[in-house]
């Protein structure tokens, strides 16, 4: 593989690199279907948030990115929230999954779909080092009390859908089959800094389109 390609597609990546979070119960059956190293499409867009504290649902994805939208600069109602969008399609790496008793979080790494082969053929230190904050993460913020906003019908009704899968469970065809892939470790010619914001699908719903206009204000 490429030197060069490599190198663009981690400064590219993981430069400026922040944790969001989104919380859903989802069927464990689901939930089980997760793999490390996987490389999953999300058709819709993904609606996250900066904020996060204990859980109130079975599964938490923790979503590195540094593509996520404020949309609180497009509305202010909206902030309570800590609401970022990810464009649609999105692409994820899935780096770790991390179980505490009853409660999961699949930690993914968001990426541009032009880097889709780098990233399902590669494994870094880099990738080692988010994986380490994530679960610190969990560790911590399980032991809290959810936020109080995020229990709100308004956010739980756009964020209880699975990602990188139907709503039947059926994983988004992608370029890639990560399950035929042999990973192969490398040494990223750099380390951009990330940074781990602590204070943290697609439009199915009547719900869902609602929310969009008030967000809009139309």
């Amino acid at each position: 593989m490429d030197h060069k390609e490599i190198e663009e597609a981690f400064n590219e990546t993981f430069a400026g690199l922040t944790m969001y979070y989104r919380d859903c119960n989802l069927n464990p059956s689901y939930i089980s279907k997760y793999e490390k190293n996987q490389i999953l499409l999300e058709r819709g867009f993904t609606d996250v948030s900066n904020f996060a504290q204990g859980m109130h649902a079975n599964l938490r994805y923790a979503i590195a990115s540094n593509k996520a939208v404020n949309m609180a600069q497009v509305n202010p109602e909206v902030r309570k929230f800590g609401f970022h969008l990810i464009a649609a399609p999105s692409h994820y790496k899935v780096l770790d999954i991390y179980k505490i008793d009853e409660q999961t979080q699949v930690l993914l790494l968001h990426f541009d779909k032009k880097f889709e082969a780098i990233f399902s053929e590669t494994n870094s230190n880099i990738e080692e080092k988010v994986i380490g904050m994530g679960r610190q993460s969990l560790d911590k913020k399980i032991q809290m009390e959810p936020n109080k906003a995020l229990h709100e019908n308004e956010w739980t009704q756009r964020t209880q859908f699975p990602i990188g899968m139907s709503d039947t469970g059926n994983f988004f065809y992608t370029a890639v089959d990560t399950t035929q892939q042999e990973t192969t470790s490398v040494t990223p010619p750099q380390t951009p800094e990330t940074s781990n914001n602590t204070s943290a699908a697609t439009p199915k719903t009547d719900e869902k389109k609602s929310f969009w206009k008030k967000l809009f204000g139309q």
